[in-house]
């Protein structure tokens, strides 16, 4: 979706923010009002990086199975879950397929049959999802601090139509096509999008306003957050959705990481948050999200 970004958004790098520092919030207004994008550190205790780093095992392990053993678990669409292949997605309607393949998941939608015969593939994926989840709501409350709107967001994503993915760029030494790519240049969809960068493989980029891209710093134990289409909608442009995207630079190397996109509780009406006039009609949360995902596969 095309939009036009506040004239405030100007040339700037990723920030990398402490968590524990007392200019976190200053900090966070900031990134979040210009490039939508900032790389957080000490965003988890030593236990749940360590669960987190497990995941990621089982995540390799996974990938490192036969295409016809993934393909059992074959995404779908009606439910936006499950395995799919190199080049079934495209999130830049204007470039090739994606050089990648992802597995979808969820803790209280996905059917039995997209889950790996393994206990611990499932346990660990429950265990992210649980992780990224509080740690979702630790965000928000930093935004609702900022937006003191009297609407919490918290308090909109109780029951969120939350989606993570585990994504392998595998390692290509032939020929693309003209403007193929890990990943083509898109924003996210909805509310916010929190990303574990497994490997320290670089490859990810943000769009400034004058077009001009900036590399996202690789944080060991760090996570990425950005702004989605919907909360900058929700907020009437205050926060900032970006274009990125995943270059083809190290695309002899393989590449991991994992995105926890995060969508309000089904039914949630998306109406201005901020003391000024709307720039947009209300949408119901679903309805909006489905429909941005009906033009990526």
């Amino acid at each position: 979706m095309s939009k036009e970004l506040p004239q405030r958004f100007l040339t700037k790098m990723i920030p990398v923010i402490d968590l524990k520092a007392k200019d976190a919030l200053d900090r966070i207004d900031e990134a979040y009002t210009t490039v939508g994008f900032a790389v957080f550190t000490n965003a988890l205790d030593r236990r749940r990086q360590e669960l987190i780093n497990n995941w990621f095992d089982q995540a390799k392990l996974f990938f490192d199975l036969s295409l016809n053993e993934k393909k059992k678990y074959t995404y779908q669409a009606e439910n936006n879950l499950g395995y799919s292949i190199i080049g079934a997605e495209h999130v830049d309607p204007n470039a090739p397929s994606d050089m990648k393949e992802s597995y979808n998941y969820n803790d209280t939608r996905m059917p039995e049959k997209l889950w790996p015969d393994n206990y611990l593939f499932k346990g660990c994926a429950l265990r992210s999802i649980k992780i990224a989840d509080e740690l979702t709501l630790r965000i928000l409350s930093h935004f609702d601090e900022i937006l003191d709107s009297g609407t919490t967001l918290v308090d909109a994503h109780q029951n969120p139509y939350n989606t993570t993915r585990i994504i392998h760029y595998p390692a290509y030494t032939g020929e693309l096509e003209p403007k193929q790519m890990r990943i083509g240049e898109h924003s996210d969809y909805g509310t916010i999008t929190l990303l574990w960068q497994i490997n320290d493989v670089p490859g990810l980029e943000v769009q400034d306003l004058k077009g001009d891209w900036h590399s996202v710093p690789y944080a060991e134990d760090g996570v990425v957050v950005n702004i989605g289409d919907l909360l900058q909608r929700w907020t009437n442009d205050y926060f900032v959705s970006t274009k990125h995207r995943v270059v083809n630079s190290h695309i002899h190397q393989e590449r991991y990481s994992m995105p926890h996109f995060v969508d309000p509780t089904p039914g949630t009406m998306i109406t201005n948050l901020r003391n000024e006039p709307a720039k947009y009609e209300p949408i119901e949360s679903k309805e909006y999200l489905m429909w941005r995902l009906a033009q990526s596969y």
